[in-house]
């Protein structure tokens, strides 16, 4: 009796460390799905969130995430309303249009524009060669302006999704872009930390250089009259600019580090800031002036990725590292719904694993980067690839519920040990061709038989 519960007791340590290996490698570059979610809080991507964006009813928020996703919301009940799938990397911003409709931006280097009703793509708008990072939508609604990585902004048809004018003058990536002086101009920042003006009309006047910030320009917000705008750059200071002097007017120099994202409250009164010291600032805007009022330490785990408004101004939505966007009050910095959603987790897969004498820790190491795209338990937190959990034994393409792409779905052989060691012997792209799996191989047949078994040891084996 004694030898039979020195074996299980032995079975059990052997299951508990697989299953933290698993768990360490799962969010080793993502983030582990928190169980207690708050009721104002958004909890459905499977991980960081990139952006969250309100309606101009203040009803429903989209949030766009590296699990190449958006969700669109329900805030009044709380619940997703549909889920966008259709770009094939992370998804980086999203804007309500009218009409039911929304659009969204993506490293993929595209733009869609999506029906809210069905959650289908109506338009795919093409024409960047990098990564599209910023998004906006002409007072209209009837425009869409994007802003990329390869240093121009464009300007589309939000109807048809035909391209009208393409903008070229920064010298280094574009990272965000807003219409002004009532949709007929775009004024743009970008990395070489110039603002930028650009005619979005035919009498919009000509383009030109509205200012330099010295500093690279992750974001820009203007204030709903039109006569400031504020920026957030990588030197940690958010600025605010006189729309009609071009002239810089404040500095609000509190955050310890680059500030990544700014709002402005639909009344114009309150500015919001957060940056990769992983603070949420808020300010109180007096005429030119800006006065700091209220410092909200937030649980994102080094960086506060974006952030809106409500309608109301009486609260503010903020994403980042994890894949939850957090609500909190403006008055007193509360998290709304009775309590904020914990931090979710990071375990990281410790570097020395690659040294192991064992192979499953070997393997845990190797599994860090599928780790972004994959889960390893059948009902695991909604990511870009399929859950990983019987493998072994499934047909390509095989899973239930998932959608594939053409490439997976027109393959006919059986993930095997043999099959998932030549996936990445070869690479996706030769074995799969059309795949929109990231492009990974592991050229050592120890690492793959280490990856291999690890898979097996962590619910890879068909049951």
């Amino acid at each position: 009796m004694t030898e039979v519960r020195f074996r299980r007791a032995r079975m059990r340590r052997s299951c508990e460390r697989v299953a933290s290996l698993a768990r360490a490698a799962l969010v080793a570059s993502g983030l582990w799905a928190a169980s207690q979610p708050a009721a104002a809080d958004l909890l459905g991507h499977g991980a960081p969130v990139r952006d969250v964006a309100l309606s101009p009813d203040g009803a429903r928020a989209i949030t766009s995430g590296f699990d190449d996703l958006s969700i669109v919301w329900d805030l009044a009940a709380g619940e997703q309303a549909v889920r966008l799938y259709g770009h094939e990397a992370a998804v980086n911003a999203g804007v309500f249009l009218p009409g039911g409709r929304a659009a969204t931006v993506s490293d993929d280097g595209s733009a869609r524009i999506w029906s809210l009703d069905t959650g289908e793509t109506l338009h795919v708008l093409s024409g960047h060669s990098q990564k599209v990072v910023n998004l906006a939508r002409s007072p209209d609604g009837r425009r869409l302006a994007t802003a990329s990585w390869d240093r121009t902004v464009r300007l589309w048809d939000a109807e048809t999704g035909a391209p009208l004018r393409t903008f070229d003058g920064h010298r280094g990536p574009v990272n965000a872009v807003r219409f002004f002086d009532g949709g007929r101009r775009l004024i743009s920042g970008g990395h070489d930390g110039a603002l930028r003006t650009w005619p979005a009309q035919q009498d919009g006047g000509e383009a030109g250089l509205f200012a330099e910030a010295g500093f690279p320009i992750n974001d820009l917000e203007l204030s709903p009259d039109g006569a400031r705008l504020v920026t957030a750059s990588a030197d940690g200071v958010v600025r605010i600019w006189d729309v009609a002097t071009r002239r810089e007017i404040r500095r609000l120099e509190a955050h310890e580090g680059a500030v990544l994202a700014v709002a402005i409250s639909p009344d114009g009164r309150q500015i919001a800031s957060g940056g990769t010291d992983g603070r949420l600032l808020l300010w109180r805007l007096a005429g030119s002036a800006a006065e700091p009022r209220l410092d909200v330490p937030i649980d994102h785990y080094r960086a506060v990725w974006a952030l809106d408004f409500a309608v109301d101004g009486r609260a503010i939505y903020a994403s980042g590292v994890d894949s939850v966007t957090r609500v909190f009050s403006t008055e007193d910095g509360a998290p709304l719904g009775g309590g904020g959603t914990p931090f979710q987790p990071i375990d990281r897969v410790s570097r020395a694993f690659a040294d192991s004498d064992d192979p499953v820790e070997r393997g845990a190491f190797q599994f860090r980067k599928c780790a972004v795209c994959h889960s390893l338990t059948p009902d695991g937190p909604p990511k870009s690839g399929p859950t990983l959990h019987g493998i072994f034994g499934r047909r390509v393409g095989g899973l239930p519920d998932y959608r594939y792409s053409s490439a997976l779905e027109d393959a006919d052989f059986i993930w095997t040990e043999k099959t998932v060691s030549e996936l990445f012997e070869v690479g996706p792209d030769v074995m799969l061709p059309g795949t929109k799996m990231p492009i990974q191989r592991l050229p050592d047949p120890q690492d793959r038989a280490d990856l291999t078994a690890f898979l097996k040891a962590s619910g890879g084996a068909a049951e």
